[in-house]
């Protein structure tokens, strides 16, 4: 009766070898590829934020000064300019490509992130963000 019990013994170890080769280290690299990609939208999306945000800070001087400091408006080619600007400082690895857009007072930009996953290889993330000149409120 001994005898039987003792080719039994080593069955468990292969069965948690198997466990953890098929379930533990998939759910594992899942685990891992999820945190990358969220942590790279959370990157993305607070450049992307405080760019707009700068974009959106630039005003047409020009009308500022004529009207006595009546006029507040957004100077488009100055948001352009500052919003690309800010964009470039940040220096995000893996952001491949942004866009500006202006419309009225409001500035969004749209970008571009690549993330090297484990196992699925690169994803490439987008996001929006915009921001909008807002005075006297």
């Amino acid at each position: 009766m001994s005898r039987g019990l003792a080719r039994q013994e080593g069955q468990i170890l292969v069965m948690s070898a198997l466990v953890m080769a098929f379930l533990f280290v998939p759910l594992s690299v899942f685990v891992i590829d999820t945190a990358l990609v969220e942590s790279g939208y959370a990157q993305l999306g607070e450049t992307l934020q405080a760019s707009a945000e700068d974009g959106a800070s630039t005003i047409d001087e020009a009308a500022y000064r004529s009207s006595n400091g009546r006029v507040v408006v957004l100077d488009p080619v100055q948001a352009r300019i500052v919003a690309d600007v800010s964009m470039r400082a940040a220096a995000v690895r893996g952001l491949s490509s942004w866009s500006v857009e202006i419309q009225g007072q409001r500035v969004t930009i749209t970008g571009h992130l690549a993330v090297q996953l484990l196992v699925l290889g690169p994803a490439t993330l987008t996001e929006s963000r915009s921001a909008s000149l807002v005075y006297g409120q």
